[in-house]
């Protein structure tokens, strides 16, 4: 199966860009680490805020950095697609990848919990100086372990795929 998908991600437009065009991959990878920081700038503000550190911030002052922050995740979906589809035989066989996806994933799953739990609306009313609800503030530590998951495994998958199947 895997190599199936393998042979159709290499035949793409965007596998053939990404390999055809030098600087392709300098780019994309400065657009992903631009991404990551657009996406958990405010990730991370809001998490510390809910966690107790500057508490003078109001919450929902925070809550206008949202769009920066899905402008990043959409950045970095798009731009970790242009990887897996140049080099797919990285990723696929690669357990970290499946890993990183896995932290995504939960971070994804986290997110609606806090929204769709209610607590994303108690949040976002507490004033200058008030603390959170104890459920806000244990998504918020959940969070930043699972961004810190998906940084790791990101930086650690091109180390730790010596020896993998398929892995150059």
């Amino acid at each position: 199966m895997i190599s199936s998908v393998e042979a159709w991600l290499q035949g793409t437009s965007v596998a053939a860009f990404m390999i055809q065009n030098p600087w392709a991959w300098a780019i994309c990878e400065s657009l992903h680490f631009v991404g990551l920081c657009c996406l958990l700038g405010p990730v991370v503000l809001m998490d510390v805020r809910m966690l107790g550190a500057a508490r003078s911030v109001p919450l929902s002052a925070l809550h206008g950095l949202v769009p920066f922050a899905v402008a990043g995740f959409v950045l970095n979906l798009v731009t970790g697609a242009m990887f897996i589809a140049a080099t797919p035989e990285q990723y696929l066989h690669n357990p970290v990848f499946y890993l990183k996806m896995l932290f995504i994933g939960l971070a994804g799953a986290n997110v609606l919990v806090f929204h769709g739990a209610g607590i994303f609306s108690q949040v976002v009313a507490l004033g200058p100086g008030d603390a959170p609800v104890a459920r806000a503030k244990v998504l918020a530590a959940v969070s930043l372990l699972l961004w810190l998951g998906v940084i790791a495994w990101g930086r650690l998958m091109p180390f730790l795929s010596a020896g993998v199947e398929g892995a150059s």
